[in-house]
């Protein structure tokens, strides 16, 4: 067996339920899911919001969502730190997929290159362009910069 043919691992899913549960037959049948993917070998921990307040107080980005969005947005599902369902139970399809792809190698990309598309830009390894002559690199490798012209300077203060 060569190391492509190899499954990564799958990453830990961590699911924040609400107590009492807005619909009760929804979130019994999200357990039944979530406990057959669990006794397949998914590695899922469900915290009810009554039996397990420490866990919703311990889990920082759950606390902030929380006080900034209220209980309205239980459920709440994690990937790690990173919150990928709110405001809905998580079908299996979508926990099998969230748990296959957490455990996969990522390659750091740009934030700003992300904000645009699943499949981002590397993040590049040296800085160019005008980031270059910020950081103190020649003006030769500035050359990169984009030349903005006569441009207005919208916060007011002198034209460009």
């Amino acid at each position: 067996m060569t190391t492509q043919d190899e499954t990564p691992p799958l990453a830990a899913l961590d699911i924040f339920l609400p107590s009492p549960p807005p619909d009760p037959a929804r979130q019994e049948a999200f357990l039944d899911e979530a406990a057959a993917l669990a006794k397949a070998g998914h590695p899922i921990t469900v915290y009810l919001q009554d039996e397990d307040a420490w866990a919703f107080e311990a889990c920082e980005p759950v606390r902030a969502l929380l006080a900034s969005a209220g209980p309205e947005a239980l459920p709440v599902t994690l990937l790690g730190a990173d919150i990928v369902v709110t405001a809905v139970h998580p079908t299996a399809e979508q926990m099998t997929r969230f748990a296959r792809a957490g455990g996969e190698a990522r390659q750091p990309r740009s934030a700003a290159a992300s904000a645009c598309g699943p499949s981002g830009a590397p993040l590049p390894r040296e800085a160019s362009g005008a980031a270059a002559l910020l950081l103190g690199a020649p003006a030769s490798s500035a050359a990169s910069a984009p030349e903005i012209g006569a441009r207005r300077n919208l916060l007011g203060g002198a034209g460009g």
